[in-house]
């Protein structure tokens, strides 16, 4: 980056913020402040790259805060930064937030500057424009699930507008991915009794303008921050399925596959994180095979 990107970091304790400022403001143009509130305004008024924000603080959470900076500064990557394992507020963080990482206390130096560097040269990019109209039919919608009251859920809501297919097994569902436009996956993360997570994160490195939306019972917290770092799931619903909910994902995630279609520079906002150890074993010969035929583009 020529021109020094600047970002916006948020938290209520002063010798936090002073830690992060030394570590960035060699590199970056730094903003910093101890009320979430200003820092919307920060964000409303100055050009500002990242915001990186403290979840618990007195007056206002930051993922609130992290929600409002996306109203005003759709472009600012939004990084979550706290220091505990909160549930709730990391479901908020991907539906409300739509985070582009979830960073611990205590930090990582060496992570820490890296993440916020790539999100910082994300940003920067995305200033170059984005217009653009991808025009014709809407991609399809594939459900990874054993469960048919959601496969006839999501085949209610989408109707004749998008095409719907579904499958319980994982790699006949990656067989679909290969041979269709597919454009939105609402899947489980638990599969005849198995965990798909890794399934789930190969495929949005693959493949970054396939939104995906996590429908499940399970609450593990660091299955979740895995799913957003190194997935980038788009939406996490709970299960029972509530149809209001799920249409309202599946419409959001519709358009934002069009936008990147039309913009696809808009992709690299899902770049996922790819320093994690989950081995690749845990993936089937033949949904490597898929997901191979989709890294060379010979998916219809």
């Amino acid at each position: 980056m020529n021109e020094r990107a600047s970002i916006l970091l948020v938290d209520d304790e002063e010798r936090v913020l002073r830690s992060l400022e030394m570590l960035f403001r060699g590199r970056f143009r730094v903003f910093t402040t101890t009320d979430g509130h200003e820092a919307v305004d920060i964000a409303r008024r100055d050009r500002i790259h990242v915001v990186v924000s403290d979840q618990r603080m007195p007056t206002i959470t930051g993922v609130e805060v992290l929600r409002k900076v996306r109203e005003v500064s759709p472009n600012t990557m939004r990084l979550l930064l706290t220091g505990y394992s909160d549930l709730q507020a990391i479901v908020d963080s991907v539906n409300d937030g739509e985070i582009f990482r979830y960073l611990s206390k205590p930090w990582s130096a060496k992570e820490i500057m890296n993440t916020v560097t790539q999100a910082a040269q994300i940003a920067v990019s995305l200033e170059q424009g984005v217009a653009g109209d991808a025009g014709g039919a809407p991609g399809g919608v594939l459900v990874i699930d054993e469960d048919p009251t959601v496969v006839e859920m999501v085949k209610a809501i989408c109707g004749k507008e998008r095409e719907v297919r579904s499958s319980a097994d994982l790699d006949e569902a990656f067989a679909l991915l290969a041979a269709h436009d597919i454009a939105v996956v609402v899947c489980d993360i638990r599969l005849r009794g198995r965990d798909i997570s890794a399934a789930v994160k190969a495929l949005k490195e693959t493949k970054p303008m396939v939104m995906t939306i996590v429908q499940t019972q399970l609450q593990d917290v660091e299955t979740l921050r895995s799913l957003i770092n190194h997935g980038h799931i788009y939406r996490f619903l709970p299960k029972p399925a509530r149809r209001g909910l799920l249409e309202m994902s599946l419409e959001a995630a519709s358009r934002r596959h069009q936008s990147m279609k039309a913009a696809p520079q808009l992709a690299n906002r899902y770049q996922v994180e790819k320093n994690e150890s989950a081995p690749v074993a845990a993936l089937s010969t033949k949904l490597l095979g898929y997901l191979d035929r989709m890294r060379q583009g010979k998916s219809a």
